[in-house]
């Protein structure tokens, strides 16, 4: 790759790092400019900066690699197919939002280490819009993730999620039964560095508190349970710090399972799936978006079960 280095001496005050870069770039998309940020490809002053950063008089802005998305032609036709995965995996869309079933391994908002992500790819799903994010999925966790046509709706939505209007299922593959059939996890969360990782954690004292609904859809062989899971609250990595807790991680969460959360025979991919999400509208309208189970996950059931039948959600 050839390096392109431009460097921009700042001759205005008090001016948002964005606004001032899309002065002299006009054709630079927002997306472009956060994805660049967060690689450190723009810097002021020689240190990382963000958008939102007011920059002054006398500062030096040094932009690398100037393009849009990718920088090559093997970075575009990445892009490319990953623009089409979602187009494919389109659930619903109305005048109000845009609902997608994310495959695992897809990541929705970019950080450090991210090449790309869905944000850095939400004005080219549909010509002519740009779609705002309301709430995310991990990585590793498919199903369905909704986004918004506008900023007003967006707004609408995130209020949505955080009053818990929104109800979220979950289905998820555990190594290890629960005690009981169905019950309430209710333990608070926090995040900790532990062995030199940030994880979430129990903390009894913590103020974050958690609640997870769970039912047994089924008992699978090699001691792995079947779950639904309806978080009540919704806190990073809840489910999965919930689960570990109880005993029963998820299947192919090594970072909170440890060895256990691996079988032998089972992909080593994390069995956590978005299964619905039920809203209502800015019109009132009342929907269920549903999202059929990933490949993975699918077969995992298919191979994990026992020899009779079960009347099972996801794709059953």
């Amino acid at each position: 790759m050839m390096e392109n280095i431009k460097t921009i001496l700042v001759e205005d005050n008090n001016v948002r790092l964005d606004r001032y870069i899309r002065r002299i770039f006009p054709n630079l998309k927002q997306s472009a400019i956060e994805k660049s940020l967060r690689r450190g490809l723009i810097k002021v002053d020689a240190c990382k900066a963000k958008s939102s950063d007011r920059v002054n008089s006398g500062q030096t802005i040094t932009i690398k690699y100037l393009d849009y998305i990718g920088n090559t032609s093997s970075d575009r036709k990445y892009n490319e197919g990953l623009v089409n995965l979602l187009r494919d995996n389109i659930l619903y869309e109305d005048e109000y939002i845009l609902a997608i079933n994310k495959p695992a391994g897809v990541i929705v908002q970019g950080g450090v280490k991210v090449t790309v992500s869905i944000s850095d790819l939400l004005d080219q799903i549909r010509e002519g819009e740009t779609f705002k994010i309301v709430h995310r999925l991990d990585r590793d966790t498919s199903g369905a993730i909704i986004f918004a046509r506008n900023a007003d709706v967006a707004r609408y939505l995130m209020e949505e999620f955080k009053a818990r209007r929104v109800k979220k299922t979950y289905l998820a593959l555990t190594s290890g039964i629960p005690n009981k059939s169905r019950g309430i996890i209710n333990y608070p969360l926090t995040k900790k560095y532990v062995s030199g990782q940030e994880k979430v954690v129990i903390d009894e004292n913590s103020s974050r508190s958690a609640t997870t609904r769970f039912s047994i859809v089924a008992r699978l062989e090699h001691n792995v349970a079947y779950l639904e899971l309806r978080p009540i609250t919704g806190r990073t990595h809840q489910l999965r710090a919930h689960l570990a807790h109880i005993g029963c991680p998820i299947l192919g969460d090594g970072k909170y399972g440890g060895r256990k959360a691996f079988v032998e025979g089972i992909a080593n991919k994390i069995h956590l799936h978005s299964h619905s999400l039920s809203l209502k509208l800015p019109s009132d309208k009342k929907i269920t978006i549903t999202a059929l189970l990933p490949e993975h996950f699918e077969n995992s059931i298919k191979a994990l079960y026992p020899p009779f039948e079960w009347s099972l959600p996801g794709n059953y």
